[in-house]
């Protein structure tokens, strides 16, 4: 009996102490937790849910060491780079070439006209004359003889004339056309320019009856206007380093050719004392 009881006993006991709560763990009791080695080269990470240690730098995201960063670290994106167009490239030089070119010309004219300072040359109406003028409904005739003074102003120019076209005209009707000497003017000279032309028929027919009438209407104040034009192929020449070709335009107007009576066919230039200067033209 006495047995049975105490066995009783020995249940209850264990019973009460399986239904106590065990006390808590304290620090001195906890195993120390084992983590893996830290990879050779590199920090050891700081384990989650503990500070770090004292004394120890923060944790830095990139790579401390001189060891290169994984191939995933470069961004290896390509760069579009504007390449320009060759025609592009091509026009801008050509353009530029342009540009120099008329500079330098331009800076050359320039030095040349202060060095040389060209003149143009003058010409002067000294006598012009007329015979066997008739005119009639359909055709007309004359003879005609012009003396010009033409005078070089350079001073250091010679000019030559190599080819002169001239024409006699009233109001806007060609008269006559003919060729003068070409001659050579050195500078500061002075030189007579002689031309002849014959006249025989209109160059507008439909247009000279109108002519006609007011021609003869003039003629019989015995005193016409006539008009000389010239075109002068022109050289102008500083020794053999600098020479320059131009074509002069040569205007004479209201020439007026006195005829003395209405029914004379020969009359004269009547300046009166005065030369006619002609207006040039480059």
């Amino acid at each position: 009996m006495a047995s049975s009881s105490d066995n009783q006993q020995s249940k209850s006991k264990s019973k009460s102490t399986d239904s106590q709560p065990l006390p808590p763990p304290s620090a001195a009791h906890n195993p120390a937790p084992i983590y893996p080695p830290p990879t050779m080269g590199y920090p050891p990470a700081p384990h989650p849910g503990y500070p770090p240690a004292p004394g120890a730098y923060p944790p830095y995201n990139g790579y401390a060491y001189a060891q290169a960063p994984p191939a995933a670290y470069y961004h290896n994106s390509p760069q579009n780079y504007a390449v320009e167009p060759f025609h592009a490239s091509f026009i801008r030089g050509i353009v530029t070439a342009l540009i120099i070119l008329v500079v330098l010309m331009m800076l050359t004219s320039i030095i040349t006209w202060i060095i040389l300072r060209p003149e143009i040359p003058t010409f002067r109406v000294d006598t012009l004359g007329v015979t066997n003028f008739n005119i009639s409904k359909s055709n007309y005739s004359g003879n005609w003889n012009a003396t010009l003074v033409v005078q070089n102003p350079n001073k250091k120019l010679n000019l030559t004339f190599k080819r002169i076209q001239g024409f006699v005209g009233y109001k806007d009707n060609t008269l006559a056309m003919s060729f003068a000497d070409p001659f050579f003017l050195a500078v500061e000279r002075t030189n007579l320019m002689r031309v002849r032309w014959t006249s025989s028929s209109p160059d507008d027919p439909g247009n000279w009856e109108e002519t006609e009438e007011k021609l003869g209407k003039e003629k019989a104040t015995r005193k016409v206007s006539f008009n000389l034009r010239f075109f002068v192929w022109t050289t102008f020449q500083s020794g053999s380093w600098w020479t320059r070709h131009v074509i002069l335009r040569v205007f004479c107007d209201d020439l007026k050719i006195d005829f003395g009576t209405p029914n004379s066919v020969n009359g004269s230039f009547s300046a009166h004392g005065h030369h006619m200067h002609c207006a040039v033209l480059m």
